[in-house]
């Protein structure tokens, strides 16, 4: 029974830590850009990636899944929006404009709990590439 407790209490610490780490993380886009992005998604995005970001035919967008792909290719900000932009749709890569793919990343940072500022993001954010997606 201790063991249980115990292994329940350092899985709630760790997440605790890693929610603490997102809210602690810089502010790199606007709510109004995520909010675009979500549209953008759902146009472009949802019938690979699922709905709620949860992954069909490409991986899961949220989540710790996502964060474990993160993890395992040492994404940040700046990467993911490196190769979104460069590689997404699947089937027209590059064919969106970059306002709409920073609105994309703005999109998952937000889905994934990262906080929103007062400037949107852009491939000239600065602080972007020090914003690891692995938490």
């Amino acid at each position: 029974m201790r063991a249980g407790v115990l292994a329940g209490s350092v899985l709630t610490a760790i997440a605790l830590m890693g929610l603490r780490a997102v809210a602690d993380a810089p502010a790199l886009y606007t709510a109004s850009q995520a909010s675009a992005g979500g549209a953008v998604f759902a146009q472009q995005c949802a019938t690979c990636h699922g709905a709620n970001l949860e992954g069909v035919a490409g991986p899961a967008l949220k989540g710790p899944v996502f964060h474990q792909m993160a993890a395992a290719q040492n994404l940040n900000a700046q990467s993911l929006l490196m190769v979104i932009s460069q590689s997404m749709p699947q089937d027209n890569p590059g064919s969106l404009t970059p306002p709409q793919y920073a609105a994309l990343v703005a999109f998952i940072l937000q889905q994934n709990g990262y906080p929103a500022g007062a400037a949107d993001l852009s491939a000239d954010t600065p602080n972007l590439k020090d914003l690891p997606l692995s938490q």
